[in-house]
Order: structure tokens, then sequence, then C-alpha cells
């Protein structure tokens, strides 16, 4: 088990079970760097608009789901805080990873450096930093109070899905569920579920999307084309009448072929066995 540590503004896992992050590339370092049942410890910031008493001190912990969310999704609007928005009124932190356990260190609660043997990094302003074997056994043996975390319908689903998953792999992208914020995201849309190749190589990317051009466009973008002469191409593609629908076929091809996963996405395969558990998925 490892434990990674991180500054907030406070911890509130009751009305903010989510680990936030200003963008979704520092969530997803904390995905790809984790295991099931890894920790993360809520590290006072020092100073405002952290509460005073709360400034630079360790104050709880958390069990984290390592599948990706909008925080919007999992806090109740009416519980942001002014400084949790942007004056647009988009988050500061949009991008979450659930909380499945939580515990309050209990008081006194200690100052940072009454545990661990030196400050953490700027770095874990903004993302989350693993504790050496020494500072993560002084943390685990700081005395600490469960935290009773009220039943949420995304967590519930989300935890449901890593089980049935195995949680042995990367997480997939968010679930689709309806939200609203700066732009609208209907989980009730048409969508589709997609397989893409690279190439001719056996290198498969499975997903859902409700614009699968426009997606594919996207992955491509970061791919060098013009140097290597390969792309990502759309082989298979089921419509469906909701995104909750498509994103389903894709977790049940997922878990068909959990033997051929690699990173994220991706699964390495032949074509034939992709197809195989693609009519599967269909009639299931």
């Amino acid at each position: 088990m490892r434990i990674f540590a991180k500054r907030f503004f406070g911890f509130d896992p009751v009305t903010r079970p989510v680990v936030t992050f200003g963008k979704a590339g520092n969530r997803d370092a904390l995905i790809r760097a984790s295991d099931p049942g890894d920790l993360i410890v809520f590290v006072g910031t020092q100073d405002a608009p952290t509460d005073e008493g709360d400034r630079g001190r360790l104050l709880g912990m958390a069990e984290f789901a390592r599948i990706a969310v909008d925080a919007r999704d999992i806090i109740d609007p009416a519980t942001f805080r002014s400084f949790d928005l942007h004056p647009d009124g988009t988050l500061v932190w949009p991008s979450g990873l659930p909380i499945l356990r939580a515990w309050a260190f209990n008081e006194p609660r200690l100052k940072l450096l009454d545990v661990l043997r030196e400050q953490l990094t700027f770095e874990a302003t903004v993302r989350a930093v693993e504790l050496d074997e020494r500072d993560a056994r002084a943390v685990m043996a700081l005395p600490r109070t469960e935290v009773p975390l009220p039943p949420h319908p995304v967590i519930k689903r989300l935890t449901e899905l890593g089980e049935a998953l195995q949680q042995g792999r990367p997480t997939t992208g968010p679930i689709p569920v309806d939200w609203e914020g700066t732009v609208v995201r209907d989980a009730s849309a048409e969508a589709w579920t997609y397989a893409l190749r690279f190439g001719r190589r056996n290198i498969w990317k499975v997903g859902h999307a409700q614009d699968t051009d426009t997606r594919l466009d996207d992955i491509n973008r970061h791919v060098p084309h013009e140097e290597i002469g390969e792309r990502w191409e759309l082989r298979l593609r089921q419509r469906w009448s909701s995104s909750v629908l498509a994103h389903a076929m894709e977790q049940r091809v997922f878990l068909a072929m959990s033997q051929f996963r690699t990173e994220g996405e991706r699964l390495r395969c032949t074509e034939a066995q992709l197809q195989a558990v693609w009519a599967r998925a269909l009639a299931s």
C-alpha cells in the first residue's frame, strides 16, 4: 500500500467526498502511480483560505477510487465556497477521484514536520506526491478516527464498477452522468461505443463518445503520424440511445478482455479476438 500527500484548503469528506485537482493531468498522474487501496493524506496549506488552526497540519486521510470524475458530479453545488469558483462560475478544482473511506487525524492534529522528515515539495500544491516508506509508516501510526460517509449514488456506481473490473487496471475515464456548468453534458443523448486500431498493429483503443469523429481527431492530435506514418483508425462502432448504455458496453468489453489490457483504454489483441468479444458484448 502506498501513501500519497497533497496540500488542500481543508478536509471535509462528508460534503466533499472527492480528491480534487485543478488539472486532469495531475489527477491522472495519481491514477497511474497508484494501486487499489492506496491512500492520500490531506495537508492544510500554509495560508488562507485554510482555517488558521489547520494550516500546515495533517488533517485527514482517504482511500480513493482510481476512476476519474468531474467534481461537480460529486459535490453538492449548494456547498460551494467562494474560493471554489472562478469568476465565470467554473470550478477551480474540477478534476477528481471519489473518496471511498476517510479518516480524520485525532486532536491535536500535528504539523507536517512533526511527522514527516522534511517539508513537502511545491509539487504537492498541485498534484499528489508519494511518501517514502519511513514517512508512510509515521503517518499510519497517527491516531485517527474513521469518518462515516453518507451514501452517494455516483460513488456507489463507481465502487461497483471498480470491483467488476477487479481494480487492477488503469481507469477508463469519467462515468457518464448529467452535468451542467459552462458546458452541458447530457448522459441521455445518443452515443457510440467505438474501437480504434493503431495502424495495422494489434493495438486497440476502446471507449464511448457522443461524437466519434471529434473523438478520433482529438486522439490523433497527439500522434506524430507525419513521422511514424500511422494513426488511430475507427474500426468498430455501435450506436446507443444514451451515453450510459454506450459506457456499459465499453465496460463489458473491458471486463471480457481484462487479460489483454495494457494502459488506459488500450488493448493488445488480434482483430478476431476483439470482434468475438464485441459481438458478445452487443448480445449481453
